[in-house]
């Protein structure tokens, strides 16, 4: 059995994270594990402590929002619907902004860190704290229309579909909620806390834990179809593209798997651990790795095609849009590559600062 593993910048940042979720230790945060979005030709990014919008075309800059108290750095994924961009802070606040001025329309307080990212799903928007609480709110206006209590914090950004609502915990469950009123639909305990996004394909939810393992799930009862043991924690979300899972692990690879039975196809093996979710187009699967490298493997071998190296380590999933890979390293620095060879475009911001 291959030896359990996570990396240790991984489990440095676990630290500093809860110290400040519980308010112990007075810890600074850390620069920013930065959230990457892309609607509309325009690249929205969340880092330190402001969201920027950039031209997805150009890099140039649009606008930047700041959060008003600046308690600490953003780490969630903005979410961008309705010309609405919404993204939440350390400092307990989500925020809602115009997308095209950045101006601030409304913003929500929880009591602890927003570390995941919001969904929105017609007009009600979903956000998950590290108060243990998922929020159902009026996307327009910010005001609420119910609340569901887990039993720990919730890192992982909601995944809405088929009047549900699916959000993992760190208390070792997946949830099932109604939509429109936020009663429990049922729950699923695994071994390990779930910090990362399900995903839905066909009638299985799939998800990754701290045990190591991938999960599939019949969406509508819960009930366990398959497992798959990684050889460390899984935090990337998967990807599934027709029959196939795609999934990384703090295993330093990224696996895909048979969708309908969980057996391995093929492993690629990066050289540190494997964070993010990967992206998918035209044939090509998008891997992200801690070692500072951007892979794109062929989806059907696990060939690698080429890659690219950014200057930090890559914990936040690549996005596809045009032609163009969009990656974000800790750093804060994101980086616009050609999708089919690697060749870069454009990075922000265009010196050090």
């Amino acid at each position: 059995m291959r030896k359990i593993t996570t990396g240790p910048k991984v489990v440095l940042w676990l630290s500093i994270i809860a110290a400040l979720l519980t308010g112990c230790g007075g810890a600074a945060p850390p620069t920013s594990w930065p959230g990457l979005a892309v609607a509309e030709d325009v690249v929205y990014l969340a880092a330190g402590a402001k969201v920027h919008a950039l031209d997805a075309e150009t890099g140039n800059p649009k606008w930047e929002f700041a959060g008003e108290e600046k308690k600490g750095p953003f780490y969630a994924t903005p979410a961008v619907e309705e010309g609405l961009v919404f993204v939440g802070s350390n400092d307990h606040n989500l925020y809602t902004l115009d997308a095209v001025t950045g101006n601030q329309r409304w913003s929500f307080t929880t009591k602890k860190p927003i570390i995941a990212g919001p969904a929105v799903a017609s007009d009600t928007l979903y956000v998950a704290s590290a108060d243990f609480k998922v929020y159902a709110l009026e996307a327009a206006t910010g005001v609420g229309r119910w609340e569901f209590t887990t039993g720990n914090w919730i890192w992982a950004t909601p995944l809405v579909a088929d009047d549900k609502v699916y959000v993992g915990s760190m208390d070792h469950k997946m949830y099932c909620l109604d939509a429109q009123s936020g009663q429990l639909i049922w729950e699923f305990k695994a071994g390990g806390a779930i910090a990362a996004t399900p995903t839905l394909a066909g009638d299985l939810l799939y998800f990754g834990a701290f045990d190591s393992k991938v999960y599939a799930l019949d969406a509508a009862t819960g009930e366990k179809r398959w497992e798959f043991q990684a050889g460390g924690w899984v935090w990337s979300q998967p990807l599934v593209v027709n029959d196939t899972v795609y999934v990384g692990s703090m295993d330093k690879r990224v696996y895909a798997l048979d969708a309908a039975s969980g057996q391995k196809k093929w492993e690629f093996a990066t050289n540190d651990a494997v964070l993010a979710g990967p992206a998918f187009a035209d044939g090509l699967l998008y891997v992200a790795s801690e070692d500072k490298n951007l892979y794109a493997l062929d989806a059907a071998t696990g060939q690698k095609r080429w890659s690219f190296a950014a200057q930090t380590s890559i914990f936040t999933p690549p996005v596809v849009a045009n032609g163009v890979v969009y990656i974000c390293s800790q750093d804060g620095r994101v980086y616009a590559l050609d999708a089919s060879n690697g060749n870069q475009r454009w990075a922000f911001p265009r010196t050090e600062q």
